[in-house]
């Protein structure tokens, strides 16, 4: 049997496939246009063999995780929260020369067309709601700090990791929602995504 092979570069990925060169059957077609748009994340090697009338197919996949477009965002806003790593908690402030809580996530979500309310608490109230087990990176993390269920806000990076501007005499670090002081306080997480 004769076998055509496709390299799709995607972004962040390689799809490779090889197929006969007979006409697809409708779920393989399927399965490739699916791959074909997705964005690869996760590297995971694949081998299926199906068949259509006499002909057998094979598809040997290397995907890194079929997803969709808005992961590669998710990806970037995290890679833009990290650029301002070091810059200083600035009360009020929503810029490159400090930052609070809810500027810093309003700021770096505006660089990517995102437009999202001042505070804390608005930007928790505009939220869909998702279980703690289903956040991903690039979800907002809300805590209860000051007796208010939304009151400090940062960015998941996925892992128990979050990105925030955390309080006076600080800058924009990396913490654990795990972390001693931040465990108990966990409000939730929301998606604007």
């Amino acid at each position: 049997m004769e076998y055509k092979i496709l390299i799709t570069l995607l972004l962040f990925g390689l799809t490779a496939l090889l197929w006969s060169q007979d006409n697809m059957h409708s779920e393989l077609e399927k399965r490739l246009v699916s791959n074909a748009h997705g964005i690869l994340l996760r590297l995971e090697a694949e081998k299926q063999k199906a068949t259509a009338g006499n002909d057998e197919w094979y598809i040997v996949a290397l995907e890194v995780d079929s997803i969709a477009k808005y992961d590669t965002l998710r990806n970037r806003i995290i890679t833009r929260a990290q650029k301002y790593l070091g810059v200083r908690y600035r009360y009020g402030q929503a810029n490159e020369k400090g930052f609070d809580c809810s500027g810093f996530v309003k700021y770096v979500f505006g660089k990517f067309g995102i437009e999202l309310p001042r505070s804390s608490y608005t930007q928790f109230n505009i939220c869909k709601q998702v279980e703690i087990d289903k956040a991903k990176a690039g979800d907002l993390v809300f805590f209860n700090t000051r007796g208010r269920r939304a009151s400090h806000v940062g960015i998941y990076m996925g892992n128990n990791k979050f990105i925030h501007s955390p309080s006076r005499g600080r800058t924009v670090s990396i913490d654990s929602i795990s972390a001693y002081y931040f465990k108990p306080r966990l409000s939730g997480f929301g998606s604007v995504l």
